[in-house]
């Protein structure tokens, strides 16, 4: 339920006449109280940043229990509506106001409480008073705000125009554990009268629910989401101490006091864990790492492989430079020729328009008939699909410009597969798989054309997290952002989730989806895939047997942080090699691909 509704359903319990109550004592509780009594269902630990602390925001949380709270702002209404005060808050504004706790430079948490007021005036008090404590206009002790209310999302999450973090100005925490853990830790409720935090205790059923005479079904309805404390009357928000931190762990469960003979003696709060995905999709500056899925079930293509023969290279021949030792690598940026024979699943996308469009895109062959790219390398611009007519696939190509090139194999489409959930137009690049299907006996297999294999081990992601995988493509090289013309390779290290999340926390907020993709790269140096590299594969190699050496399919290249650059005297859009690139995870998409494959099937 969002959080507007549980606020609305809260004030329905206080304010609709002729609510049903039933008496707890005799044990008499409306059918939604079959959850009284047990353990409330387990809600996960919120991952806002991976490491010892874990923290939603930098540096939150950190008070020494002197003077007030920093995250503590003081939501006042404007009396003059065409005049903006330059003091501290006046003392006739403290029955026209509200609070909030900031949890970010430009969100506050707020306590609903029908300030129903236009954005336009309101007026934030924070921070230092700064006309000293002994003029009458600080007797709340804080200073005017410049800042405005941007928006209310819900009227419980405000964006603000930035502040500036100081020692008497930063955010509360926002919890970071499960909720199985409440109790190891201080509790505390904020009172809005005293804006100081009291201490108090969590209640069990029992001590929240059977001490009262009644209870209604809107209350029993929500239990598995409400705690529960001693009644404090302008109690807002629960706060838990962990050694020197504060966190907001609950907001309280509407505005209303109900009657001498219903909760009167208890608080229920909303916790914010059942809800902490809707906060942070509508907060500027946090972001929260996803939680990895179920995974998908494993394709068994038996001891062939999922083709016969696939994955195999032939020889030890290489041109280019070597690699040195402690040098990772180079693609795209200073990038490495690569022998067509150590690559031979590598297929080139060309587009035959009258103006034909050469090396758009990369693929990879994984049977006689199928070559395995992106979606998004099959639409045009402005957002219309490539006819299938117009698409030639060239295999065993090594140097783009040698059209006599002996070994090289140029095959036309017989089809087209598009993930169905794949959507050009939303741009997000989500199920960015395509299946190009060949004639039947178009292509010959040779050391320089030879299928890949599909990912055949365990599908847990942790088991290639930190490995490389190698990469192949004619995208765009460091020499001024050009086409390649040798066909270039590296091996690029797959990064674990939590260090890709860890160093772009919004884009990978945003982008990455736990078991659909995954990323790779080595920001440091600038070696990564570029513009003309999408729909190329990352393989793994199987290293058990240097003889039976295979190499399996486990990424496509997808996606990336892009940058602005001068290309041939013109700005373009291209990669940003220094920043982890995105790679579909086949896993999740084996099921999809073997049966849309005409020559792939696993093992019965």
């Amino acid at each position: 339920m969002s959080i507007i509704l549980i606020v609305l359903l809260a004030a329905t319990v206080a304010t609709c006449e002729g609510a049903k109550y039933v008496n707890s004592e005799s044990h008499k509780l409306p059918h939604e109280c079959r959850k009284y009594g047990k353990p409330r269902p387990a809600l996960d630990a919120p991952v806002y940043s991976p490491g010892k602390e874990n923290l939603s925001f930098e540096k939150c949380g950190q008070w020494d229990g002197s003077g007030d709270m920093p995250w503590t702002v003081i939501i006042g209404i404007k009396l003059v509506s065409n005049v903006w005060s330059t003091q501290p808050m006046p003392s006739d504004v403290l029955g026209h106001h509200s609070y909030g706790f900031l949890v970010t430079k430009q969100t506050m948490m707020v306590f609903f409480n029908q300030m129903n007021t236009e954005i336009e005036n309101y007026q934030l008090y924070a921070g230092p008073c700064s006309s000293g404590p002994n003029n009458e206009r600080c007797l709340l002790g804080r200073g005017l705000l410049n800042q405005r209310v941007l928006s209310r999302n819900g009227d419980q999450v405000w964006k603000i125009e930035k502040i500036t973090i100081t020692q008497h100005l930063r955010p509360i925490c926002l919890w970071n554990r499960n909720n199985f853990q409440d109790s190891a830790f201080e509790s505390f409720v904020f009172s809005q009268t005293s804006r100081t935090l009291n201490k108090t205790e969590l209640l069990n059923d029992q001590q929240c629910y059977l001490s009262n005479k009644l209870i209604s079904p809107q209350v029993c309805s929500e239990m598995d989401s409400l705690l529960c404390t001693n009644f404090e009357h302008s109690g807002m928000f629960l706060v838990m101490k962990d050694a020197n931190r504060y966190y907001l762990r609950a907001t309280r469960w509407g505005n209303f006091l109900l009657p001498d003979d219903r909760l009167d003696d208890r608080i229920l709060w909303i916790d914010i864990l059942r809800n902490i995905k809707q906060i942070v999709s509508v907060s500027t500056g946090l972001f929260l790492m996803p939680p990895t899925p179920k995974l998908a079930t494993k394709i068994d293509f038996g001891p062939e492989e999922s083709y016969a023969d696939c994955g195999k290279v032939t020889g030890n021949r290489r041109r280019g430079r070597q690699r040195r030792d402690g040098v990772a690598f180079s693609f795209v940026h200073h990038g490495e020729n690569a022998p067509i024979e150590q690559n031979p699943w590598h297929a080139s996308l060309t587009i035959n328009l009258p103006d034909p469009l050469y090396d758009v895109c990369g693929g990879t062959l994984v049977s006689k008939r199928v070559v395995v790219t992106a979606a998004h390398c099959l639409y045009n611009p402005t957002g219309t699909q490539y006819e299938t007519k117009l698409l030639e696939i060239v295999l065993g190509m090594y140097d783009a410009t040698d059209d006599e090139e002996i070994g090289r194999q140029v095959v036309k489409a017989a089809s087209v597969v598009i993930h169905q959930d794949y959507d050009h137009g939303r741009n997000d690049f989500q199920h960015d798989l395509a299946l190009i299907i060949l004639n039947e006996n178009s292509i010959q297999f040779t050391d320089r054309v030879k299928p890949a294999c599909l990912w055949n081990s365990d599908y847990d992601f942790e088991k290639i997290a930190g490995k490389s995988g190698k990469v192949a493509g004619f995208g765009l090289t460091a020499e001024n952002y050009s086409q390649a013309r040798f066909l270039q390779k590296a091996f690029l290290r797959i990064a674990p989730h939590n260090e890709c999340f860890s160093f772009n926390k919004k884009f990978f907020a945003e982008n990455w989806k736990p078991t659909l993709n995954f990323c790779a790269g080595f920001p440091d140096n600038g070696t990564n895939v570029c513009n003309g590299d999408s729909g190329g594969g990352l393989l793994i190699a199987d290293v058990t047997s240097a003889e039976n050496k295979r190499f399996y399919l486990r990424g496509i290249v997808s996606f990336g942080s892009s940058q602005i650059k001068t290309v041939e005297n013109s700005k373009k859009r291209v990669c940003n090699p220094y920043h982890y690139a995105m790679f579909l995870d086949i896993t999740s998409y084996m099921s999809w691909i073997v049966q849309n494959s005409p020559d792939i099937s696993p093992r019965r």
